[in-house]
């Protein structure tokens, strides 16, 4: 995947990445607060994401705001809990992912972000029938066309918008559906208007956004990076 550290939504709004290794990064750059985030975690799979997930955030805010220091930590409560923050916010968004041995955070001003980085999807049928709405796969593929597997840009932007959302997998995914509009593509990089269309939800997963805009990144290797806010 290109390690890109500054990407532009179609409105104009600027996302700061970082990147980490999972598994070859050293936590002793871990605050207090975000050593105590680690202790929580009870496998050792879970620990290397973390480190390596804040340690990505970190650098996306050196990208973003040079010589600034921040922790990382998770909202506790209300409809987005789990949602990742900075102590103290700034005025900042932050969302992290990790796939397959790498971990992307995303920093930007103003509202909810979220990324997802995803390695190709090789699924059966019955994840695609419980990860999916009806018809939702159709949609990304005259958008992705030859450049970007249809299904792991479905599923990478389906998470992306989760995270928005600030609900993640606890939304009910067959009644959520998030469909793209293609604005213009360059070499690996599809700008999107995403649609959200959602019924029969559950009380408490907060009122979802209905238009974001959105980035899918691709290098070729089937790995996507999904971006929306």
């Amino acid at each position: 995947m290109r390690r890109a550290e500054r990407l532009q939504l179609p409105g104009g709004r600027e996302l700061f990445l970082g990147w980490a290794e999972v598994g070859a990064e050293d936590d002793a750059a871990l605050s207090g607060l975000e050593r105590e985030g680690l202790a929580r975690c009870r496998t050792a799979k879970r620990r290397r994401e973390f480190v390596a997930g804040r340690l990505a955030a970190h650098r996306a805010l050196e990208h973003l705001e040079p010589g600034a220091r921040a922790e990382v930590t998770a909202r506790a409560e209300g409809a987005d809990a789990g949602r990742p923050v900075l102590v103290p916010e700034r005025g900042l968004a932050l969302s992290i992912s990790h796939s397959t041995g790498l971990a992307v955070a995303a920093l930007a001003r103003g509202g909810a972000l979220g990324v997802d980085l995803e390695e190709r999807v090789e699924v059966g049928e019955a994840f695609l029938e419980e990860a999916f709405a009806p018809g939702e796969r159709a949609g990304y593929a005259s958008v992705c066309g030859a450049e970007v597997d249809a299904t792991t840009a479905a599923w990478a932007m389906k998470e992306a918008v989760l995270k928005v959302w600030g609900v993640g997998l606890r939304a009910p995914l067959q009644k959520v559906a998030v469909r793209p509009v293609l604005l213009h593509a360059h070499a690996g990089l599809l700008a999107l208007r995403v649609k959200l269309d959602t019924w029969d939800l559950p009380p408490g997963l907060g009122e979802p956004p209905s238009v974001l805009d959105a980035l899918l990144l691709t290098d070729g290797t089937g790995r996507v990076l999904a971006a929306a806010g």
